[in-house]
């Protein structure tokens, strides 16, 4: 019985021209990711469009509005709206509680239908207004903001867009009441009883960008070069 033919160890050559290879495919991996990468730079972002302060900056809480002598509603709480956004309402919930307040944002998210009115969300961070939704532009100004709203059944009817990746909201002005604990188990919502539409949404186009197009055509070249590198080499042995 004849012995196995002995296998020719591989030239250093192309073990070397291998090892380039792997090296490219890295480096043109670790290119893509950093052509795809969208840095935030907040020293280009002027100050009061960056969605809020350092959030490790002591807050200071406004003192709670004296009730006494005020005029009230028949449901006990001061007829004079205060001016209000999300995140004063989550920074000193305590100055707000129980307080008549009036508060604009984005629908965004979904409505829920309930007997005592229609639950959503309206948010009042920089994409709410002429910025618009983050997928659309891709330009980072901070995160998304806002609170839970009970909109009354006919103020909901009027909702005709509710913001999406792709998707402008409508941009609602609402006043009602703010609760720290809601009767309902909700914390940090607003009862809204009366309200208008200060602006329509609609869809945003979401056009390819330029660099996911170079990006794809690079991730093309590269696989048909390692699919047709493979069948090279394994047509040589």
């Amino acid at each position: 019985m004849s012995a196995p033919p002995r296998r020719r160890p591989i030239p250093r050559l192309t073990v070397a021209a291998g090892g380039l290879c792997l090296l490219a495919l890295l480096g043109t991996i670790i290119a893509i990711g950093e052509v795809l990468r969208h840095p935030y730079q907040p020293s280009e972002i002027p100050e009061d469009q960056r969605g809020g302060g350092d959030p490790r900056d002591e807050i200071t809480c406004p003192e709670p509005q004296p009730r006494e002598g005020q005029t009230r509603d028949t449901t006990g709480y001061t007829l004079r709206p205060i001016q209000v956004t999300s995140n004063e309402l989550y920074d000193c919930p305590q100055t707000y509680d129980g307080q008549r307040v009036v508060y604009v944002g984005e629908v965004v998210g979904d409505l829920l239908a309930r007997d005592a009115g229609v639950w959503t969300q309206l948010n009042d961070d920089v994409y709410a207004g002429d910025v618009g939704p983050l997928p659309a532009h891709r330009d980072y100004r901070g995160g998304n903001a806002g609170v839970g709203v009970l909109l009354p059944h006919e103020l909901a009817d009027q909702v005709s867009y509710v913001g999406g990746p792709q998707t402008r909201g409508d941009l609602f002005e609402v006043r009602g009441v703010f609760h720290r604990v809601d009767a309902s188990g909700e914390v940090a919502v607003i009862r809204a009883d009366t309200g208008q539409m200060v602006r329509e949404g609609g869809s945003n186009p979401d056009p390819p960008l330029t660099d996911r197009r170079v990006a794809a055509l690079v991730a093309m070249v590269v696989a048909i070069g390692v699919v047709g590198t493979e069948r090279w080499v394994a047509a040589r042995r």
